[in-house]
């Protein structure tokens, strides 16, 4: 196993933690992430750079390297936090009701900062090019990631590839996880009204029940996946919501049910939406209902480039062994999937799980965390792809 030291300082290593639990007791929204915007500018300034400020609102972009000539390599972090409210007392806990972060975007900043730490002292040495670092708003299910697009982040100067990581609490520290191709999945989000006609729960047959078209409904849209996918294919209906009636002897004239699509194959992507409707329009047929359909488009597959991969993969087997290097593919979404679909790049995934240390808990979960000692290895490995890329 290689050492961390050739590209981290002690001061870097020690910052980064510093960092990371000033995030994590401010946590900010989607879109709303000012103060983190802030702290990030301010300190890319401190490193002598001098960072473009309210990109898709609260975005921060920041060159490293040669101002012409050569490569673009693009280095992602994510900002917001989620509308959850933190167990535990640990001492960086959140300091906002009802706001934390839960998925580990506190680390993503503070790793590429360090990174970006790294890269600065050593801009003068970097061949064939330079890193332009981006600090997204809003990656959870906002948008952040089209935003930032449309209003240039892939051009002046022109991105050539891209790379992202996600500190992921299913691996334990000391292993990261590279995949080439899909990795993961297109996020959908549907809501179906079924609308019926309401009347007492003892004359049934002068109402047109909606609880029981919704119920045939939940049946039904799993069986897109067992009868109407390649059984090969990674796909999940999941019915999440239901709801319908306000007492127990009455029919109501609504049932809501709302739920999300998941998969890697873009060809089924592009089929899924037609398939819930015909399902949903044979269903409430039947039982004499109507229906209405909202079904929205949340993340694209997110596929890594095969040799953006092998770069990445090269790189943590030197540092960490090729033993610790395995695959991870999720049928979690992400929005660096908008970058990746439009220049070559790998979004990869660093072990940050200690269960000797309690930390366990899913993403997304109120007593979520990262193993700290994970985020320099999260550092180190954007600091040596880059490196690696630009020498290329």
């Amino acid at each position: 196993m290689d050492t961390l030291s050739p590209s981290l300082t002690a001061q870097e290593r020690q910052g980064l933690i510093r960092l990371r639990r000033d995030f994590h007791r401010h946590p900010e929204l989607g879109f709303q992430e000012k103060r983190t915007a802030g702290v990030i500018a301010e300190t890319l300034r401190g490193l002598g750079l001098a960072p473009t400020t309210g990109v898709a609102e609260t975005g921060v972009v920041a060159m490293i390297g040669s101002a012409a000539g050569g490569r673009t390599l693009l280095l992602r972090a994510d900002m917001d936090a989620l509308p959850i409210e933190e167990d535990g007392n640990k001492e960086y806990r959140s300091g906002f009701t009802g706001v934390m972060h839960a998925c580990g975007h506190d680390g993503h900043s503070a790793t590429l900062l360090t990174a970006c730490s790294a890269l600065q002292r050593e801009a003068a040495a970097l061949k064939g090019g330079r890193v332009k670092a981006i600090f997204q708003p809003a990656e959870e299910g906002a948008g952040g990631a089209k935003r930032m697009i449309a209003e240039g982040v892939l051009e002046s100067p022109r991105v050539d590839a891209a790379l992202g990581l996600h500190y992921w609490s299913i691996l334990p520290t000391g292993k990261v996880g590279v995949t080439a191709g899909p990795t993961m999945a297109a996020v959908d989000e549907f809501h179906l009204t079924v609308i019926g006609k309401g009347g007492h729960a003892a004359h049934p047959q002068e109402a047109r029940d909606p609880v029981v078209a919704g119920a045939a409904l939940v049946s039904a849209l799993q069986t897109l996946v067992s009868r109407r996918s390649d059984p090969l294919a990674s796909v999940v209906v999941t019915v999440a919501e239901f709801h319908a009636g306000s007492a127990f002897n009455i029919i109501p004239a609504e049932a809501r049910l709302a739920g999300t699509v998941r998969c890697f194959d873009k060809a089924i992507w592009e089929e899924i939406p037609t398939l819930i409707e015909h399902t949903a329009a044979g269903i409430c047929h039947a039982h004499g209902c109507d229906y209405r359909l909202d079904y929205q488009r949340l993340n694209i597959p997110l596929v890594n480039d095969a040799a953006m991969a092998a770069l990445v993969r090269e790189t943590a087997a030197e540092l960490l062994g090729a033993e610790n290097v395995v695959e991870v593919r999720t049928l979690g979404g992400e929005d660096m999937a908008d970058y990746l679909d439009r220049v070559p790049g790998c979004f990869f995934f660093v072990g940050a799980g200690n269960t000797a240390k309690g930390i366990t808990a899913s993403h997304h979960h109120p007593a979520f965390d990262l193993d700290e000692d994970a985020l320099a290895i999260g550092a180190e490995l954007l600091v040596r792809c880059a490196r690696r890329y630009l020498a290329g």
